[in-house]
């Protein structure tokens, strides 16, 4: 990060401040482990822990800045060495809030906010490879994405940066909002309008209105990009006052994708930008659905000024963030690790591609699925759904774990007569029957909400069983 001054603190963060500053700010951690010399620390009370108790490990680690709440401040004696500081603020989350705001508008590069219900994170990945093609560019890493994550990952923009790539997650009204005024995104993506988060924002109304606070942080001179193949988003964009364009498969977006193909592991694509001549581009990642963050991606690259062959050029590199759609191969078993979250939207996808190599490579299809959470009342129907789409694309056998996910395994053996259905409560008692069900040469997907712990699956399978 560039160095924060003492008056660039003052201006931005509102608060008592104890001390002066002998040298500039050089980091922000939120982890008093994280403290190196000249960094701020905020200090916050969680759930389960109250960092204020490090305050004065911090400093010994070389902080050179604290902030703490008023709450804390008061009730505790707070010794602030020579040449440090200390602001004392209402909520040094929202302090931290303040001034990565104002750390993002000293910069006049092009910053790409993203958000929507699924695929944020590849999306984000594949939107900041294309634009590495021509510029130094910044990314959310991994999907630090709320109110902690973003501004710390604001301050990792540097002096050298051309563009920055933030991710924006939520799960309640206004939080967006809050993201996008620190970030203040010159171009805007919504993904798409799932039904994650439904419990809370309880409808899919509801999670339109959450996703499009973004926009109350753009105006003219910015751009969204919304999915026209999501049928709510191509509905708002009617009414959109931002400058927008529509992409996606259908012809009638302003970016679309002409043709695709997998080839092995590499995906290509045909896309028309506007009115421009079709570019065919390619990525290291499997499934049609990521040619929508393809689509996204190519797009961002022109409305930030690069050529098609710079675009081309960053997305040949693109990496996805771990646990998302990738591929795994071992001497037994051909892995599709999706293992982050999951969704009903995405869990579709997933079994497509695993049924896609199915019937590409004559192996047996083996979906291993968890409970998708945070979906309220729909959870049951959204569960079900999976099922029989299960059945549907012809899944040899399905093992199920969690309370909601045996709705998955009630709906698959309602739907389909041939395939063989196990559901489990626990992860452990899944582990125990694993390699007995699967056997060399399956085609094997996992995926499940993060909670769920699927990620201690694909290592299990890498290395077999044991004697």
């Amino acid at each position: 990060m560039i160095p924060i001054q003492e008056q660039d603190l003052r201006k931005a963060v509102a608060g008592e401040y104890r001390g002066h500053l002998d040298r500039p700010i050089e980091n922000v951690v939120i982890d008093s482990r994280k403290v190196t010399k000249n960094a701020l620390f905020v200090a916050m009370k969680g759930e389960n822990v109250d960092s204020h108790r490090f305050i004065a490990q911090a400093y010994d680690s070389g902080a050179g800045c604290v902030f703490a709440s008023k709450e804390y401040a008061s009730a505790h004696a707070i010794v602030v060495p020579e040449g440090r500081m200390l602001v004392v603020c209402e909520d040094p989350v929202l302090a931290m809030g303040d001034l990565a705001a104002w750390y993002r508008r000293q910069f006049r590069i092009p910053v790409v906010g993203v958000t929507g219900s699924v695929g944020k994170t590849s999306t984000k990945d594949m939107i900041a490879a294309a634009l590495s093609g021509g510029f130094v560019t910044h990314k959310t890493p991994a999907n630090l994405n709320n109110q902690f994550g973003l501004p710390l990952t604001v301050f990792g923009i540097e002096a050298d940066t051309g563009a920055a790539v933030l991710e924006m997650g939520m799960n309640h009204f206004g939080e967006i909002r809050y993201l996008a005024h620190i970030a203040k995104p010159d171009i805007g993506v919504i993904t798409n309008i799932g039904v994650s988060h439904i419990e809370f924002l309880g409808s899919q109304q509801g999670i339109l209105q959450a996703k499009t606070e973004m926009l109350e942080e753009m105006d003219e001179h910015n751009t969204v990009l919304l999915c026209g193949d999501d049928p709510l988003l191509k509905e708002y964009a009617v009414s959109c006052k931002i400058p927008h364009l529509l992409y996606g498969f259908d012809e009638e977006n302003d970016v679309c994708c002409l043709t695709c193909r997998q080839n092995g592991d590499i995906l290509e694509a045909e896309i028309r930008y506007r009115d421009e001549e079709p570019v065919t581009v390619r990525a290291r990642t499997i499934g049609n659905h990521m040619v929508y963050a393809m689509l996204a991606a190519y797009s961002c690259g022109r409305l930030t000024g690069l050529s098609p062959e710079q675009i081309r050029e960053g997305l040949a590199g693109y990496t996805a963030t771990g646990m998302r759609m990738q591929m795994v191969t071992t001497d037994a078993y051909r892995i599709i690790d999706d293992s982050y979250n999951a969704s009903p939207s995405s869990m579709k996808a997933a079994i497509d591609v695993m049924c896609a190599e199915k019937a590409e490579n004559g192996h047996r299809a083996v979906a291993i699925l968890g409970d998708m959470f945070e979906m309220g009342f729909y959870s049951e129907t959204g569960h079900r759904e999976v099922g029989a789409y299960a059945a549907e694309k012809g899944v040899d056998l399905l093992l199920t774990v969690g309370e909601d996910s045996r709705y998955i395994a009630e709906e698959a053996a309602e739907h389909s007569a041939t395939m063989e259905v196990h559901s489990y409560h626990t992860l452990e008692e899944l582990k125990a029957d694993l390699f007995s069900l699967v056997r060399s040469g399956d085609i094997i997907l996992v995926k499940a909400s993060r909670r769920m712990y699927f990620d201690t699956l694909v290592p299990l399978l890498k290395n077999g069983p044991q004697p």
